[in-house]
């Protein structure tokens, strides 16, 4: 086994088989770990970004009533995004079901709407996907790096050492990347289920302190408009990132795989919008406001167990289990986005490279290229969060109504039983994505979403370059069966040497034996006429005693240039033959050492190139490894 096998057995272990596949892959209880921390960890933050939009119309003078009914807008979007959760998981739950070989948005865009469609949200699901990855990991450095100030000082180091991190757990396989990341999963669902546990028990306890907003309390805030509310529900609407990643990532679930991620969809959703409701619930019965420096989990965790005692111990558990989970949530990209690439490298518009799995059945090459790109916008946002989050709401919310609009129009089209409730659900999510994906595009504009409107229509025209390139690929390559399959009796093949050794007898005999009407061809190129002629005889001489029974061609180079004179005389018998009746026998040694290679021409290796470039006719290289 050599050097880089060994190291790449340690670092993502062993390869798999084929028939292993069924084991590599997951259930729902692991499913929860690799494809919802995405969803899960953005109630950490959802509820905040709806609360800093309403923090203007709260004043030091608000008595609590008011800020009670202020902070009820809040827990209004909450509902309302809920609703859209459930209309998503309607829809998504149909599209794993039409399209189990995953692809989500970008399969029912591209077979429902069309090419453009598709396309647009496969690139935005990627632009989204790309995002998560940069976002979430520098969310969790940023929320650990207060308490270990060697991180605090070092963050672009640590985004960048714990991107690959998360990237070498993924090349191990999806099992086990469950493994190691199922427990953070579960303990922040256990941590906010505790909180809002715990919150209702002291509510119970005194419900005096409880303040509840009043609809006439509602109406009576002032500077509360509609557009102010759509901009809250759009921040809000951040909750709801990472549900499609289970619609891409459908064949990794063990059979019936689609059965099993309609089951994770549906729990994913369940979970989510119990903690969302946990969330904002506690902030606002607790009249907790909008902080850039202390998120409301924090301040929730704080209110609800206290700063002494075992109550800290239980507020440092749900700040760390907080961190956690925003860090791991970039594992679902690195779970949908591989798989994404692979289904549209199925249908051409993406490299071949993209589609197979790799040593442990994971989507390996989609999974480094991910992080390569991921890498990238680390470094040019310098892993900011909020240089990063305005690309990241028009991206997601694109793909949510694409995914909606292509269910109108699949139901509209098959009219098939209870179609009119499908068709209703359908269009109430449609406007309801669509009017967010409108809000975030012209709020967020000129803080960096103009990125998107940029990159889309990019990726869209490369993606259709790339499967026109296959499409004429596939045209040139197309065989006509009506031409009768008979071989040219008139060939030739050219065995280029530049002295008699042990590597360029070894391609002679190879030559000799598999070909007809073998020539050898040598280039002299000397300093003066008395050198060319000297070494003219003395491989003549040569090649006399080695009774070859082959042709040998001497060519004689005024300019010196030993490779350009080989490619004159080729295109001097192309002339004579066809290309595909002329082969090439290139003779090459290989040094033991690989800085050997550094003191030799390399005449062998232009032409070949030259000749693969340039030529239609059939090269072989024939080597032969010097032994020191």
């Amino acid at each position: 086994m050599t050097t880089t096998s060994s190291v790449k057995r340690l670092l993502v272990g062993k390869p798999l088989k084929t028939k292993e596949n069924q084991h590599a892959k997951i259930g729902i209880l692991k499913g929860m770990a690799v494809m919802t921390p995405d969803a899960l960890s953005s109630v950490a933050y959802a509820t905040d970004q709806m609360e800093a939009v309403l923090a203007g119309l709260i004043t030091a003078a608000s008595t609590q009533a008011y800020l009670t009914n202020v902070l009820g807008f809040s827990m209004l979007g909450t509902a309302i995004i809920v609703g859209l959760a459930f209309l998503l998981f309607l829809a998504y739950r149909n599209i794993i079901a039409q399209y189990p070989q995953g692809g989500g948005a970008y399969a029912i865009g591209l077979n429902d709407l069309g090419k453009f469609w598709g396309l647009s949200a496969a690139s935005t699901l990627i632009v989204g996907y790309t995002l998560t990855v940069a976002v979430s990991i520098a969310a969790g450095v940023d929320a650990i790096a207060p308490v270990i100030p060697f991180i605090a000082a070092h963050k672009l180091l640590f985004n960048v050492l714990l991107t690959l991190l998360i990237m070498f757990v993924n090349l191990r396989g999806t099992g086990e990347s469950a493994n190691v990341f199922v427990p953070f999963t579960y303990v922040f669902i256990g941590c906010i289920g505790l909180l809002g546990v715990t919150a209702i028990v002291r509510i119970l306890m005194d419900p005096n302190q409880i303040h509840v907003p009043t609809a006439a309390g509602m109406h009576a805030v002032q500077g509360m408009g509609m557009f102010l509310f759509l901009r809250m529900f759009a921040n809000g609407c951040s909750a709801l990132t990472g549900i499609e990643a289970v619609s891409n990532s459908v064949p990794v679930f063990k059979e019936p795989s689609a059965k099993r991620a309609q089951g994770l969809l549906l729990t994913l959703v369940v979970t989510l919008s119990v903690l969302f409701f946990v969330v904002s619930g506690v902030a606002m019965l607790g009249g907790l406001q909008y902080n850039p420096d202390v998120p409301l989990i924090n301040q929730e965790s704080m209110m609800v167990f206290g700063t002494h005692g075992i109550g800290y111990i239980f507020t440092v558990i749900v700040s760390l289990s907080t961190m956690c989970i925003l860090a791991i949530a970039a594992n679902t990209a690195f779970t949908g986005c591989p798989a994404l690439w692979s289904a549209m490298a199925r249908d051409g518009f993406m490299p071949r490279w993209m589609l197979h799995k790799g040593n442990r059945l994971v989507y390996s090459n989609g999974i480094v290229f991910l992080t390569f790109i991921s890498l990238l916008l680390t470094l040019c946002f310098d892993a900011k969060v909020g240089r990063l989050m305005p690309l990241y709401g028009v991206s997601v919310f694109y793909t949510f109504t694409i995914s909606q609009l292509g269910m109108v129009v699949r139901v509209l089209r098959e009219r098939r039983a209870k179609w009119m409730v499908s068709a209703i659900s359908s269009t109430c999510g449609l406007v309801l994505t669509g009017g967010a994906c409108l809000v975030f595009g012209v709020t967020r504009f000129t803080n960096g979403a103009w990125v998107v409107f940029i990159c889309v229509p990019t990726m869209v025209m490369l993606f259709s370059r790339i499967q026109k390139h296959y499409q004429c690929i596939r045209e040139d390559l197309k065989y006509d069966m009506t031409r009768t399959f008979q071989p040219s009796k008139e060939a030739i093949t050219i065995v280029p040497i530049a002295s008699i050794n042990k590597s360029s007898v070894n391609a002679l005999e190879y030559a000799v034996a598999n070909f007809k009407n073998v020539i050898a061809v040598t280039v002299i190129a000397s300093d003066s006429e008395e050198e060319n002629r000297r070494r003219t005889v003395k491989i003549e001489a040569e090649w006399e005693e080695l009774h070859t029974g082959v042709r040998l061609v001497v060519i004689h180079s005024q300019y010196r240039a030993v490779a350009k004179r080989l490619q004159r005389f080729i295109d001097f018998e192309l002339q004579k033959y066809r290309p595909e009746n002329i082969t090439v026998v290139i003779p090459q040694f290989i040094t033991k050492r690989w800085w050997h290679k550094l003191l030799h021409n390399k005449t062998g290796s232009i032409l070949l190139a030259w000749l693969l470039i340039n030529k239609s006719i059939k090269v072989v290289s024939v080597p032969y490894h010097l032994e020191r």
